[in-house]
């Protein structure tokens, strides 16, 4: 499959999940209290670290690989599936560990929990070969059946009153049943039996991207359980909503686009050895178009949370608010882990990782101790933290002049105040209260979004350009 099919059958799919994950999500808010949901996010952030001390990074070698090796292929299966059974009896000892403590809420949902990743185990083959084959379709179409098979059942067990347990359910009945569709979609490949043929290797590989990819996934999931620990079930389920909205807002847009740009990066440095002018040009694309989304939410954050998760939400409207000033700092040392890789320097990287995490995990344990929005605001540091750690090497890797970055950044400042001023001005003439009225935001909104287009043009912002051209191809 080429590139192009690989890229729509892959956002395509996820424009799928987002709708279906974002609108459970929506619908979840309104059943259930922050308790319980504080109750599944504290489940999640303990198989989250569970998940990142484990997580080898098997598929990816499997992938990477030259020639494919069937006792190779055999010794992957072998790390990924004991990878798998150690995950699933961690959680069996939280559960058991939950009810020593005489906490029953959460020993169930640890217990529903561990049946995943033994299910799992087995799609580990037919999704690892799909993947090397560019099959996106098919691992597309799995993947928007998990998420549905995920909603349905979530919703209909949340409707029938199972609480936190419920959304347990959901992932894992999900599990069997993608697990089954792809055993069924590759059964001559399918494989039981053990082997360790290139165990050194595999593990090398997996360690290394561990140090790489779990050291900020361990941060953030740590950081969830001290704030469960310290400030209750309740504030995590209100952080964790708030949170959960920021990730999904970031990763989506900004995710989606340096899927792409990375794309492009790696095929200049093939053919020309320099990356200077589409890095330059995406970074102009990707702040131009972000930061004003990201300030605009904030400013925005308490209508947002009253609209879509009702009143009893409401305190995690300032949290939200926080947590997206933090992205707007994260996106000025944005697409780093490009750039790192593109220049083969992953080791310095992950060296800043580990600097990054540990002290932004001091930072927000600190904020814990002051409550909830503090805790968000220790977000804002550990991006600040990212920002000095990162920001020397950006020119450096970029090829871009000295002050070339800061002009970017003042062009994107200016767009970001013409998209968010006439919110802002709206928002303080209602002394910041969440019950603004629709229809004034939505001209609010409406007025920004002209400002900020009429700005792009007046600029010739890439932005613009992309724009003129969608608009011409629409025309034809």
């Amino acid at each position: 499959m080429s590139v192009r099919r690989s890229l729509f059958w892959s956002y395509g799919s996820q424009f799928v999940n987002l709708t279906a994950t974002f609108t459970t999500s929506v619908i979840v808010a309104r059943l259930l209290g922050p308790f319980e949901l504080g109750i599944y996010a504290m489940a999640l952030a303990v198989s989250g670290v569970l998940t990142a001390v484990l997580s080898f990074g098997t598929q990816a070698y499997v992938v990477r690989e030259g020639e494919l090796d069937p006792l190779m292929l055999r010794g992957a299966f072998t790390v990924n599936t004991a990878l798998s059974f150690m995950l699933s009896l961690g959680l069996i000892a939280a559960a058991l560990a939950q009810w020593r403590w005489g906490r029953d809420d959460l020993e169930l949902v640890f217990l529903v929990m561990a049946a995943g990743p033994i299910f799992s185990a087995f799609e580990f083959v037919p999704v690892a070969l799909f993947t090397r084959e560019m099959r996106y379709s098919i691992i597309s179409a799995v993947s928007v059946l998990r998420t549905l098979i995920t909603a349905s059942v979530t919703l209909a067990l949340v409707l029938g009153g199972s609480g936190a347990p419920g959304l347990a359910a959901g992932p894992v009945v999900a599990n069997i049943v993608c697990a089954l569709a792809y055993m069924a979609l590759r059964r001559r490949d399918l494989m039981f039996r053990p082997g360790f043929h290139q165990f050194r290797a595999i593990a090398t590989f997996g360690l290394q991207m561990l140090s790489i990819n779990g050291v900020a996934q361990l941060a953030q999931r740590g950081s969830d359980i001290i704030l469960g620990q310290l400030l209750g079930l309740a504030a995590l389920g209100l952080y964790a909503r708030a949170s959960n909205l920021s990730t999904l807002i970031f990763l989506n847009v900004y995710g989606m686009a340096t899927g792409v740009i990375f794309v492009q990066l790696s095929r200049d440095l093939r053919d020309t050895g320099e990356i200077h002018h589409s890095f330059v040009r995406a970074l102009r694309m990707i702040t131009g178009i972000m930061w004003p989304l990201l300030i605009g939410i904030a400013v925005l954050a308490g209508p947002l949370v009253l609209l879509l998760y009702g009143t009893r939400w409401l305190p995690a409207a300032l949290p939200l608010a926080l947590l997206m000033v933090a992205q707007f700092v994260v996106l000025g040392f944005g697409m780093n882990w490009e750039l790192f890789v593109l220049r083969k320097e992953t080791a310095r990287q992950t060296r800043i990782e580990f600097a990054r995490a540990a002290i932004g995990t001091v930072i927000f344990t600190i904020g814990c101790l002051f409550g909830l929005a503090a805790a968000a605001l220790g977000r804002i540091g550990e991006a600040l933290v990212g920002y000095v750690l990162y920001r020397p090497h950006i020119d450096r890797l970029a090829g871009t002049k000295p002050g070339e970055i800061r002009g970017i950044y003042i062009e994107s400042l200016q767009l970001t105040l013409a998209a968010v001023l006439p919110a802002v001005l709206l928002m303080s003439w209602w002394h910041w209260s969440p019950y603004v009225p629709l229809a004034a935001i939505l001209a609010a909104a409406a007025i920004g979004g002209v400002g900020w287009f009429m700005l792009l043009r007046r600029r010739q912002h890439p932005l613009a350009e992309e724009a003129a051209r969608l608009f011409s191809r629409l025309r034809r």
